[in-house]
């Protein structure tokens, strides 16, 4: 019996070997498609389920609604002082006293020329009316008519005049006692008795104590979703004040790169001057970093959908960190058996 050498192969016989090695190159694949084709058995968890809350925070300080300094509005003495450092005042509480003498010395000398002008005026119309009766009987000139009309609407003219020095005076009458324009603490007093003060030298300094906001720094990330926010409290010094968000700055602030924003206290409130942290719970949940996966370049997750794997894509994703997604909370995640998954892969749930 002859040995095998492959050189004695016939040109039959290397036909029949290409014909053999293809024909199980075939039935090879057939297999492995066969097998890919099969569904793969995975685990599932609805998203809600899954995800993490993130509570986030922004450093805040409690301001007062008004902090004004209040000025003189005339020159005159400090003659009276009613509220000092550390005083509670209500609106409309007297703080100081000027002195109103001259005021008054001023005050009574317009009335006086006021007085005066409705005198002149009672007499230009008596004179007028005369010369009226007398036209009709030639007895005086238009010209000397003209004259007496114009003397009356002069006399009207200056009372107008007079009128207005009057209330001049009035009001800076008034503006010698000095009230609470808010209920507010005095935190401070430049105005000291018997000084003589000018327009626009602060006498006072009230911090408004009946409302006060919370300012707080906000990263413009979070920010357009700040409105949705839960659990808003302002923390400090391991106390905790609800609050609710008043309004959000659009600008961003060059410097810094912070949003400010303010808000309001729903119950009690922290004393003016207090800061920490306004701290809430963002309303987007996070996917923990251990469902997410790796297609390609890609970060994302598999997703059930008509018994496929369908991937997901989140933009956000960085490798070994939670995403925020904004997936329906009914989403269905495929949480097991997702290593070997492909996009559009079969799958069946394991029960």
């Amino acid at each position: 019996m002859r040995a095998f050498s492959p050189e004695r192969i016939t040109g039959y016989q290397r036909t029949s070997w290409r014909s053999i090695s293809l024909a199980a190159c075939m039935i090879a694949c057939w297999s492995f498609s066969a097998i890919a084709a099969q569904p793969q058995t995975v685990t599932t968890k609805r998203l809600d389920e899954l995800v993490v809350t993130s509570q986030l925070a922004a450093p805040a300080n409690v301001i007062a609604a008004n902090k004004s300094v209040i000025s003189s509005q005339l020159a005159a003495l400090v003659s009276e002082i009613d509220a000092d450092v550390g005083s509670n005042v209500k609106k409309g509480d007297l703080l100081l006293r000027l002195d109103d003498s001259d005021v008054r010395l001023a005050l009574a000398t317009a009335r006086g020329n006021l007085a005066a002008s409705d005198a002149r005026i009672e007499n230009a119309r008596a004179r007028l009316k005369n010369a009226e009766e007398l036209l009709t009987s030639n007895f005086i000139s238009d010209e000397e008519l003209l004259s007496r009309q114009t003397d009356l609407a002069v006399n009207i003219a200056a009372r107008q005049v007079n009128v207005a020095a009057v209330e001049a005076q009035d009001l800076a009458l008034r503006r010698t006692r000095v009230y609470a324009p808010f209920d507010a603490v005095v935190t401070s007093r430049s105005a000291q008795l018997g000084a003589y003060v000018v327009p626009g030298a602060p006498l006072l300094t009230l911090v408004q104590n009946d409302e006060r906001e919370v300012d707080a720094e906000i990263d413009p990330r979070y920010a357009n979703k700040l409105d949705s926010a839960q659990d808003l409290v302002f923390e400090s010094r391991d106390q905790r004040w609800p609050v609710t968000l008043v309004r959000l700055s659009s600008v961003i602030e060059s410097d810094s790169r912070i949003q400010h924003a303010r808000f309001r206290f729903t119950g009690d409130a922290a004393p003016i001057g207090s800061s920490g942290n306004v701290v809430w719970v963002a309303a987007t949940g996070l996917i923990p970093a251990t469902y997410i996966v790796q297609r390609d370049t890609r970060l994302g997750v598999f997703v059930l959908d008509n018994g496929k794997a369908i991937f997901k894509t989140l933009p956000h994703a960085q490798e070994g960190r939670p995403v925020e997604t904004d997936l329906p909370g009914a989403t269905v995640l495929i949480v097991g058996g997702r290593a070997r998954l492909q996009d559009g892969d079969l799958v069946t749930i394991s029960q």
